[in-house]
């Protein structure tokens, strides 16, 4: 099946179980979308098919909302591009941290410390809050995409008691793959790790501070 018959809003049907469904995002031939029981799934394009305007009758509130939800987002976004407000939405995101967890909050706020020194402080542009922080707070690196010239998704931290951190696969240098065992993070386009603070050393973090800074060395060469 043509990808060009999938765009983002699209009215679709998962052609295994007739499900109804809107497409959120495409990338290639992997069409991520949502469907009416409210969780996001990605398919092959093989594995569906463009409804017709009548068919999609019974989803159309739910492309309204959607559409509704992603504009919402937008406006949060630009909202949040103040480098000041991005900094306050973090160090909140700390405080709550360190409510419940006080040692894991002090663990983070080292780490997190150490990225930056590499990265280079600037939010909004090296860093920021990702925008679903309601839900799920998350600080964020980003890197320039040499291709399109826009600072995207790099690295997400998911703190709390312990610390998962994502990386997006493009991203990974050669060699660093043991550094993230989990497979499949991100919807597949990621890997990922589990750490627990009390163990996560000096020479623990070492490994993952060198291999951001190959990151950023190889995006600066580019």
């Amino acid at each position: 099946m043509e990808q060009n018959k999938f765009e983002r809003y699209s009215a679709v049907r998962n052609t295994i179980n007739k499900t109804l469904c809107v497409v959120v995002n495409v990338a290639g031939d992997n069409i991520t979308v949502f469907t009416k029981t409210g969780g996001k799934m990605t398919f092959k394009a093989q594995y569906l098919e463009p409804l017709s305007e009548e068919e999609a009758q019974p989803i159309k509130l739910m492309i309204d909302q959607l559409k509704k939800e992603d504009e919402s987002k937008k406006i949060t976004a630009v909202r949040l591009a103040d480098p000041e407000l991005i900094r306050s939405g973090c160090d909140k995101f700390i405080r709550h941290i360190a409510l419940r967890y006080p040692k894991s909050a002090d663990a983070f706020k080292v780490f997190w410390a150490e990225l930056l020194a590499i990265t280079g402080d600037q939010p909004g542009r090296t860093w920021e809050m990702k925008p679903n922080t309601s839900s799920n707070p998350c600080p964020v690196l980003k890197i320039l995409n040499p291709a399109t010239q826009k600072w995207v998704y790099c690295l997400n931290l998911l703190a709390g008691y312990g610390l998962r951190i994502e990386i997006k696969k493009e991203f990974l240098p050669p060699g660093c793959e043991a550094l993230f065992p989990i497979d499949h993070a991100m919807f597949g386009a990621g890997r990922a790790v589990e750490l627990n603070y009390k163990d996560f050393t000096p020479e623990k973090r070492r490994p993952y501070l060198d291999c951001v800074k190959i990151i950023y060395k190889n995006s600066a060469q580019q």
